[in-house]
């Protein structure tokens, strides 16, 4: 039979196709490969961006805290009398005809503050909110108590007016009355009482702090309340 020789253009074409087909494997495995790296850098830098700490008991119950801004846990009732006495109050000199007045007058007149006492809770910082060792209490620093709010009541039942006076005076009027007790009530708030009920705003404040940190999901876990300047010390 004949002998045939071999095509060599076909040879060629195969062997030329065979390495291009390589080089495309080669290529496409380079792309691949180069996309999952870039892929996992992508990711790698998305979960550095995200990554954020979990807040602590501390920050969690101080945040809760501070909601309250002011807190009012003790209030003051005090009723003053407010007094007013002609003889007392009037300047009289013999040479100025205009003090010469006949008769006096007296007023009395009972005037009820009522003074609200708490915190500015805004005051606290995170340091001021502390967890114990073994997690078994929750210690709050609080500030210095303050007065959140006060007031008087400024109608007062007529009965409860004593109004006298003697000779030619006019009684003291409603509007005399009014600055009577605006300044009894000036007098009242120059006197400090947190010393006497400063047991109880710091108790009170200790459950409402309690009740707090009871609604936020800590169990088991007891507050202590502390002045910050005591803690210091």
């Amino acid at each position: 039979m004949p002998k045939y020789a071999p095509h060599k253009g076909k040879n060629r074409y195969l062997c030329g196709n065979r390495f291009l087909t390589q080089q495309m494997k080669q290529l496409h495995i380079i792309i691949y490969i180069g996309l999952v790296s870039a892929l996992m850098a992508l990711s790698s830098c998305n979960s550095k961006g995200d990554y954020k700490e979990e807040p602590t008991v501390e920050s969690v119950v101080l945040s809760h805290i501070k909601q309250k801004a002011d807190l009012v846990t003790t209030e003051v009732r005090v009723r003053k009398l407010a007094i007013y006495d002609s003889s007392k109050h009037e300047r009289f000199e013999w040479i100025d005809p205009k003090t010469w007045k006949y008769g006096e007058r007296k007023c009395i007149v009972p005037v009820d503050v009522t003074i609200k006492y708490g915190y500015d809770l805004r005051e606290l910082t995170v340091d001021d909110v502390k967890l114990t060792d073994d997690s078994t209490a929750i210690v709050i620093l609080l500030p210095a108590p303050k007065v959140i709010d006060a007031g008087y009541n400024a109608k007062v039942e007529e009965k409860d007016i004593v109004r006298m006076s003697s000779g030619l005076r006019d009684k003291i009027s409603h509007e005399e009355v009014d600055q009577l007790m605006e300044k009894a009530y000036k007098a009242v708030m120059e006197e400090d009482f947190t010393e006497q009920v400063n047991t109880d705003i710091e108790n009170n404040a200790r459950v409402v702090f309690a009740s707090i940190v009871k609604s936020i999901g800590i169990q088991n876990t007891d507050v202590i309340v502390h002045r910050k300047e005591e803690w210091k010390q």
